[in-house]
């Protein structure tokens, strides 16, 4: 894993209208020096400026970056791990008749791009973002991996980026200067908020292009974006990957489980290439366990390997009991931290700096010291990330089931208006099986944040849904709450209805055609797993609690369930084998039954989260008392006033308390980010506290 920054200029004029100037670019590569502190190098040219920290897993000796093409007219910024590229390689030299001078699967990249262009994107395997231009400065290609795992971030001058608003496979655009880098603090040209990208991300409308600042823009998952000069200008095309998540809801399942362990056990196997030592994370969920479990059986058993817990202080929190018992029947060396509030507080703004996010949870603190602490023992760590997006492990996947089979008793329906309609005729509540998921779910009511539940489950959250956005959304309840204090809730509907459209797009994105009726409640489950998988993964998930975080340490996180096999296997199954009733996970639960013992598999689903957090302190520390008039969402609500709404809701609603206290900690979140990154302020480490707190981790007897 590495971090770049680069700046291709169309022309002398661009480059010398250029504010920063070569310095300031200099300065903001520096800002993702975590990424890599294996080497870094710098690469000028007239038109075009690289730097790279490289963080080095192959060919440690030789694979240097910026790398250039054997023919010396291209070089090549990479971040992430391509896992077949060896195999590659006899097919790229049949064509070009290259020698390759490395083992790196960067040289790989560019020479198979060279011999075959961008169809050559198509066969990588792994986690990744790259971009290749010509030393000449007149053309410029980028990709990143399928799901976005790894980031890759441009500025695009004069770019409107309510251009990306809605799902296109095409976008068209032109600019003079191209930023790019790792992580948006790698840019060097100033960050300034917009507000529509903002008022998407801290409503939780999280977009997969579009970002809360000004000509900053996404490379979206699978994306491709060729650059080529064209007089004083680029001209530039951004290809999306139009592919669903599953391409229908009814497809074959004969012989599931075994078929889903055996490419699970290939994409572990993969995903141990490596010239230096691997750990993994264990938590007391089952996708850590099955990680753990395929490398049991790949990994010598005369030298364990390492595993990687994070304990909290407060009891609902804390799974690490049952971690610990896993690692020992597996065979691991158990590796423990555990920490506090005040941990978590000192943690919380670093963890926010370096995702660049704004949103409300507060895991990606917990996760910051869980990546501190590994990189004091391996380089690079295998996690479960992509097993709830992949399976359908959360609990707005079990509340659309239950909503399916609401509806199953209500009649058939084709059309939202016809949802509507038997909605109307039996409105919820009035039937028997209306109650289940209030039932099964009841423990919820009393800690909602505790139990990872944004919804509480009577429905309405999909009618709602329906008549403001046109789709069936879970989540609806939290979004309109947290949007409604922000705007009023007048003004707050208005917009709502006015980001339908987009959230439409990204929805059906690749189900255009999607057989039986794209509106039928019967699709809901397939609809919201294509949304989130586009949209929440990307942005969101495999930020905060993904690479961001294990790289704000300059630890390497590798992905097995996000492999390209498994994503195309599951592509073709039924709901039933993901979710069944309100259980979740099936497939994977059923697969690893008999391979773990079935007390293992059964662990049920358990939100990794963290409380939320000392918001006196933070707010003052960082300025956030008006945050919300400063960045322009509004301008006559203090976070005292909103706090203040947070309590008087608290005896009365638990759900409506939760999504204020949402939206208090979003906007805590969002003035770190004012501070850090559009004012670039540098945030102080405190190495005797972080000190104090890794000396009491370590091994586990």
């Amino acid at each position: 894993m590495c971090g770049f920054s680069g700046i291709l200029f169309s022309s002398d004029p661009a480059r010398d209208g250029y504010t920063p100037g070569l310095d300031g670019f200099r300065r903001a590569a520096h800002r993702v020096a975590h990424r890599g502190d294996t080497d870094q190098r710098e690469a000028l040219f007239r038109h075009g400026w690289l730097n790279h920290f490289r963080l080095a897993f192959q060919d440690v000796a030789s694979g240097i970056q910026p790398m250039p093409s054997a023919d010396g007219r291209h070089v090549i910024v990479f971040n992430g791990e391509v896992y077949n590229h060896l195999t590659l390689r006899a097919d790229i030299a049949a064509k070009s008749a290259v020698v390759f001078r490395t083992r790196s699967d960067t040289e790989t990249i560019i020479e198979g791009w060279k011999a075959f262009g961008g169809d050559f994107f198509g066969r990588l395997e792994g986690e990744y973002a790259f971009v290749i231009m010509s030393v000449d400065g007149a053309e410029l290609v980028a990709h990143r991996d399928r799901f976005g795992v790894k980031p890759l971030y441009l500025y695009c001058d004069g770019v409107d980026t309510r251009h990306f608003a809605a799902f296109s496979e095409h976008y068209e655009f032109e600019c003079s200067r191209i930023e790019f880098s790792s992580e948006i603090k790698g840019l060097g040209s100033a960050k300034v908020w917009n507000r529509e990208g903002l008022l998407r991300q801290f409503t939780g409308l999280y977009e997969p292009v579009r970002t809360p600042f000004d000509h900053v823009i996404q490379v979206p998952p699978g994306g491709v974006l060729v650059c080529q000069r064209r007089q004083a200008r680029f001209g530039c095309s951004l290809q999306t990957l139009p592919e669903p998540i599953r391409t229908g809801a009814y497809g074959n399942a004969d012989d599931a489980e075994n078929i889903f362990a055996g490419l699970f056990r290939t994409s572990v196997s993969d995903r141990l290439l490596s010239d230096v030592e691997l750990g993994v994370y264990l938590s007391g969920g089952v996708d850590s366990k099955v990680v753990a479990y395929e490398l049991s059986h790949l990994i010598d058993s005369n030298r364990p390997m390492k595993s990687f817990t994070v304990g909290f202080s407060q009891a609902g929190y804390d799974e690490t009991a049952e971690a610990l018992r896993y690692a020992r029947h597996s065979g691991f060396d158990p590796h423990l931290i555990n920490v506090d509030d005040a941990a978590l507080n000192y943690s919380y703004p670093h963890a926010v700096q370096n995702s660049e996010l704004v949103q409300p949870f507060t895991n990606g603190a917990a996760k910051w010291w869980l990546s501190l602490f590994t990189r004091r023992y391996v380089k690079g760590v295998l996690t479960g990330d992509g097993a709830d997006e992949l399976l359908c492990g959360y609990p707005s996947y079990r509340y659309v089931s239950w909503w399916k089979f609401a509806m199953r008793g209500r009649g058939e329906a084709q059309s939202i208006a016809q949802v509507l309609k038997l909605i109307e005729q039996q409105p919820l509540g009035s039937l028997r099986r209306d109650g289940l998921y209030l039932s099964r779910f009841a423990a919820h009511t009393k800690n909602p944040w505790l139990a990872g539940s944004s919804a509480a489950g009577t429905g309405r959250d999909f009618v709602d849904s329906l008549q403001l956005l046109g789709v069936p959304h879970p989540l609806f309840g939290q979004v309109r709450a947290i949007t409604s204090v922000l705007l009023g809730p007048r003004q707050a509907d208005d917009w709502l209805r006015a980001q339908a459209a987009s959230i439409q797009s990204w929805t059906y994105a690749g189900l255009e055609s999607l057989s039986g009726g794209r509106e039928s409640p019967r699709n809901s489950l397939l609809l919201w797993q294509n949304y989130f998988a586009k949209t929440h993964l990307p942005t969101l998930i495999l930020n905060w609690v993904g690479d961001r975080m294990e790289m704000a340490n300059t630890l390497e996180g590798r992905t097995p369930f996000l492999s390209n096999p498994l994503r195309k296997y599951v592509s073709t199954l039924p709901d039933r084998l993901l979710v069944s009733g309100l259980r979740d996970k099936i497939l994977l639960r059923r697969a690893y039954a008999p391979r773990l013992t079935s007390d293992f598999a059964a662990t049920p689903k358990k939100q990794f989260n963290a409380p939320f957090l000392n918001s006196s302190q933070l707010i003052e520390a960082f300025g956030g008392e008006h945050i919300l008039a400063e960045t322009g969402l509004n301008e006559g609500l203090s976070l005292s006033q909103l706090q203040h709404s947070v309590g008087e809701a608290a005896t009365s609603d638990p759900y409506a308390a939760t999504h204020l206290q949402s939206a208090h900690q979003t906007a805590i979140a969002m003035s770190i980010v004012n501070r850090t990154i559009v004012q670039n302020a540098a945030l102080a480490r405190d190495e005797n506290l972080e000190q104090r707190y890794l000396a009491t981790g370590g091994p586990v007897a």
